[in-house]
């Protein structure tokens, strides 16, 4: 059994330059944190820096540890914010914070590239439910 983590499926702002409302979109597998959130960290921190604290939205997860532990030390989880239930803000990775979209897992192909895609945008001017609900009409069909 391989202990390699699958890559995150995850899409930022090339340039990062934080104008635009989201710096990137990512689209976890489930909705179990313990299963996602290495991968993801390790993406972001092989792209951009040491991740210290991440902070969501409970209502799409299973369950909401305050802490994991990933390549030998810890990353707080906060569970009480931000309002947008389909984002996540990233502390630490060489920047002060990261603004994501959340893709729920369930999400068609089609519409989950479109949203990270705009997500990553460097002037995306919306929140991601938003985008979520406009990559929808976008793949009529699709959710």
């Amino acid at each position: 059994m391989s202990s390699e983590l699958p890559p995150a499926r995850l899409r930022l702002d090339p340039a990062l330059a934080g104008r635009g409302m989201l710096d990137g979109g990512w689209w976890p597998r489930s909705t179990d944190p313990l299963a996602e959130l290495p991968g993801l960290i390790a993406a972001l921190d092989a792209q951009v820096g040491t991740v210290h604290r991440i902070t969501f939205n409970d209502e799409l997860w299973r369950r909401a540890p305050r802490r994991i532990t990933v390549s030998g030390r810890t990353v707080r989880l906060g569970w009480h914010g931000p309002s947008d239930v389909h984002e996540m803000s990233v502390s630490g990775a060489g920047r002060d914070r990261l603004d994501l979209l959340v893709v729920p897992p369930d999400t068609s192909e089609a519409c989950a590239l479109a949203a990270m895609a705009t997500a990553a945008r460097g002037d995306n001017g919306s929140h991601a439910t938003s985008i979520l609900d406009e990559t929808r009409h976008l793949t009529p069909g699709r959710s």
